[in-house]
């Protein structure tokens, strides 16, 4: 299927939802039930350019946490691709970006698509663990699309190297918030963060990302 732009994608998409009686809630969001959620999280993560490519896709959460415009190319072609997610062990949820400093509404527009679109994934059966993402304070509110107390996923490739005051702000606020159960770090874990989630008794595991692993196989490979 032919997609002209993400607005009219993200139409397409609330259509089908709404036509499957999806939940929504006050604000227009998807409302995801505790039946479609993964509650065990994942020890194995593969970007989602990779969703053609994976050699195990059962033993892997399909995550989203990759530059804009390969997300925009997956997300155009959902209808075509939907086959492919059941594929794997569960789906992390779409992850286009919300930057903190943009406008509300891009911010508010990119979390209702991904939300969309990760909606329409569970609807075609797969599991879900959620995207802790949000944009700054504005957009917390997304995250009542989801129940308390579930894992959630977060990827922190491309955060700032330096310490961030708002960002740890904004962090904290929404463990507070969603309260999850588990949260899965998909990249580096800055020492700030770790200290958060055990100071609000989050469990949480690391998972070392796609690049950083094939460098150290690269590395491993040329010491043969």
């Amino acid at each position: 299927m032919k997609i002209m732009n993400l607005y009219e994608l993200a139409l397409l998409l609330r259509a089908k939802l709404k036509m499957a009686k999806w939940p929504f809630n006050r604000y227009g969001f998807p409302v995801f039930p505790r039946e479609v959620i993964l509650e065990e999280p994942p020890t194995l993560i593969e970007p989602i350019q990779r969703i053609h490519c994976c050699k195990n896709p059962s033993e892997n959460l399909l995550s989203s946490f990759a530059d804009d415009t390969l997300i925009k190319r997956r997300l155009r072609r959902i209808f075509d691709e939907i086959n492919l997610y059941e594929k794997f062990k569960g789906f992390g949820g779409f992850d286009l970006s919300p930057r903190i400093r943009w406008p509300f509404q891009r911010q508010k527009f990119n979390i209702w698509l991904s939300q969309l679109a990760t909606a329409f994934v569970a609807l075609s059966g797969q599991k879900i663990i959620p995207n802790f993402r949000i944009g700054n304070l504005q957009t917390v509110f997304a995250l009542e699309s989801y129940p308390k107390n579930i894992p959630y996923v977060v990827g922190t490739l491309g955060c700032s190297k330096r310490k961030q005051p708002l960002h740890e702000f904004i962090f904290k606020t929404k463990l507070l918030v969603a309260r999850p159960s588990h949260l899965t770090i998909y990249g580096p874990l800055r020492k700030e963060y770790e200290r958060l989630m055990v100071g609000q008794g989050v469990d949480y595991n690391v998972v070392t990302d796609f690049r950083t692993q094939s460098y150290a196989q690269s590395a491993q490979w040329r010491k043969k």
